[in-house]
């Protein structure tokens, strides 16, 4: 097992479902552990649960919003000023939407949050993961992926085609894949290992915001076919914590390796997101 102890792990959206049980079993190694949030009432519960549980473990939040790029920059600049150094980063925050809106940059907010705020949030980071020792990535993505073939270039807010969100949401998880494949190969020489997880599907608040569609009714039908947050966040945990075997690239479900679709892995699409997200953000990243 790779030795957190006093290593720094950042990881975004950590204060429910699978990023709270993730913070919480790494805080058990005595890291420097420190999460974002958007909630300020839960922030200061998690910190308070993890202060208790592992009292010596160095822990901070910031606030940071992934649908608004000004937010996710002030974010970063608060960890660059912390840290030193990220040995971990751990992209988990995410959204499911089912009725349409843009964030305030013009961009649909599932793939605003679920992609552009990964993109960004790494690459204002990523010079703190470089170095002589190895760091980690480790990309929340999903079987949902697999929801769309391809993504839409033509559309890419699927603006004309919304309907209830679930395949833009796919999208956006096929786009989590994309740039952890994309950005494996530009971090090669890096000692960066960059790799993605499927959570399965976990019991979590994700998608309650969205009443209609994520009714109690629902929620109490389907709970017995999910798995607890903590099963959820076991590949995370275990990206995060395996001993270095050069492994990166991969898409993982249940701490092994796992099959994700072939378009996923196509890197010219890639390379055409990774253009597309310069572009959104305004940001070229030379790395």
């Amino acid at each position: 097992m790779w030795n957190l102890n006093n290593k720094t792990v950042v990881i975004s959206g950590a204060t429910n479902g699978i990023g709270k049980a993730a913070a919480i079993e790494l805080s058990k190694e005595n890291p420097k552990l420190l999460f974002t949030y958007r909630n300020q009432g839960l922030a200061d519960e998690l910190l308070a649960e993890i202060k208790d549980l592992s009292p010596d473990t160095q822990v901070h939040s910031v606030y940071c919003d992934f649908s608004n790029q000004d937010s996710i920059k002030k974010c970063t600049d608060e960890i660059n000023e912390l840290y030193e150094n990220i040995d971990v980063l751990i992209n988990n925050a995410g959204v499911v939407n089912t009725s349409y809106h843009e964030t305030s940059e013009g961009i649909e907010n599932t793939f605003a949050v679920n992609h552009l705020g990964y993109f960004l949030f790494t690459n204002l980071l990523l010079h703190k993961l470089k170095g002589e020792n190895e760091t980690r990535i480790v990309n929340v993505s999903s079987a949902a992926h697999s929801f769309v073939k391809e993504m839409q270039w033509e559309d890419i807010n699927f603006k004309n085609n919304f309907r209830q969100g679930l395949r833009c949401y796919g999208q956006s998880k096929l786009a989590n894949l994309l740039f952890t494949r994309y950005l494996a190969i530009k971090l090669s020489t890096d000692n960066i290992s960059v790799n993605a997880i499927h959570p399965g599907g976990v019991n979590t608040s994700l998608g309650s915001q969205n009443k209609a569609w994520y009714s109690k009714p629902l929620r109490l039908m389907l709970r017995p076919f999910f798995r607890s947050p903590l099963k959820g966040a076991e590949s995370i945990i275990y990206l995060a914590t395996k001993q270095d075997d050069g492994v990166t690239g991969e898409y993982f479900f249940d701490s092994k390796i796992h099959k994700s679709s072939a378009y996923s892995k196509n890197l010219e699409e890639a390379h055409k997101l990774w253009s597309l997200s310069e572009e959104l953000v305004c940001k070229t990243f030379d790395i």
